[in-house]
């Protein structure tokens, strides 16, 4: 019963951003404060969904509900409560609803300190990130088309053709596969979700050049974005530290993977930002530079998407330890990576022209 709840809440959850977005897109069009209210109203509503869902898994969890396919293959009786926690986002359903929910609560932070005429275009770019996020987890199967991975699927609905639920189908496990023992340590409980953080915050300065290109103002921008910017690199910084401190206590590896591709693609992002953060603190300064500032906002989101896909996709399942198995989301993965790109850069060269350059600026 619970888990037929939880599915219905993640679809809520679904709807809702989906009802958002067409509201926040009217608004942006038309600067109506209204429509703009509506949007953050049903903004809520599906965090609050999906808060309501988490809960109902990490409960499932707590109870040792093996009937659950997630619960069963990332818990276990013996493992302590610290780790039955982090074995909420120790899975890719889990994982990806951790990334939604701080995705979602930097969105609330947006809708109070963000001004127009921005307002509305980068709560519409956010909440575009969370319907795609959201598809990931929803479960559908549509005509024999599978659209995400519930976590609240149980062991039948995963192994149909398992023996033992054609003897049995009520067949309930009495343990469950465990956390594996790569994840059984106190960094394992810190690493995800600072990077996850930085994943989230990172995809506001994505908003803000993208509101920027939208509404045709390309210097407000900076001011409202930077900060962000800058908390979304510490983050992903500090996730990095911790990964390679992971890796040196958990496998002696000498700290940094430096081999690792996924390590490596979770890299790239810091770097550009790191090149954003110097661009927009030039453009801010002498109102030039506004073309790098764009792009390497768009760029910086976009590799947070290419690495998404690199872990969660399984085409690097077995040359990297970090890589999550294939749940079938490959294409959704690669949906995702092209609507983020194409967008971003389609509309930056859009209005290449249009925006100020050096030379300009210094004969006016």
């Amino acid at each position: 019963m619970l888990g037929i709840l939880g599915k219905i809440l993640i679809s809520a959850s679904f709807a809702t951003a989906l009802l958002a977005l067409i509201f926040y897109f009217y608004s942006a069009n038309r600067d109506q404060e209204k429509t703009l209210r509506i949007g953050n109203w049903l903004f809520a509503a599906k965090t609050m969904f999906l808060v309501a869902a988490s809960g109902i898994l990490i409960y499932l969890i707590f109870q040792h509900q093996f009937q659950y396919y997630y619960v069963f293959n990332y818990t276990s009786l013996d493992l302590t409560p610290r780790y039955l926690f982090s074995a909420f986002y120790g899975g890719q359903e889990g994982s990806f609803m951790l990334w939604i929910l701080f995705s979602a609560f930097l969105g609330f932070g947006l809708m109070k300190w963000t001004r127009s005429p921005y307002k509305a275009p980068v709560l519409f770019f956010l909440t575009m990130t969370q319907v795609f996020l959201l598809s990931m987890l929803l479960g559908w199967d549509i005509f024999g088309l599978k659209l995400g991975a519930s976590p609240f699927r149980t062991i039948a609905q995963e192994m149909p053709n398992a023996p033992f639920l054609q003897t049995n189908p009520d067949f309930v496990p009495s343990d469950g596969s465990g956390l594996n023992d790569l994840l059984k340590s106190p960094w394992m409980m810190i690493h995800p979700p600072v990077l996850f953080i930085g994943f989230a915050m990172m995809t506001i300065p994505y908003c803000f050049a993208m509101a920027a290109l939208w509404k045709q103002k390309y210097n407000e921008w900076i001011s409202p974005a930077l900060p962000w910017t800058l908390s979304a690199n510490v983050a992903l910084l500090t996730a990095i530290f911790l990964g390679g401190y992971w890796a040196y206590v958990t496998l002696s590896f000498g700290g940094y993977w430096a081999w690792d591709p996924v390590e490596n693609a979770s890299l790239v992002p810091w770097l550009i930002g790191t090149a954003g953060i110097h661009t927009m603190i030039i453009q801010r300064k002498s109102s030039v530079a506004q073309k790098s500032s764009i792009l390497f906002a768009i760029l910086a989101y976009v590799f947070v998407v290419y690495e998404t896909f690199l872990t969660r996709s399984g085409i690097l399942g077995s040359s990297s330890v970090h890589s999550f198995v294939d749940l079938g989301l490959y294409n959704q993965l690669v949906a995702f990576m092209l609507v983020v790109t194409l967008v971003g850069l389609g509309l930056f060269f859009w209005r290449y022209k249009e925006l100020p350059s050096p030379i300009k600026n210094l004969k006016s």
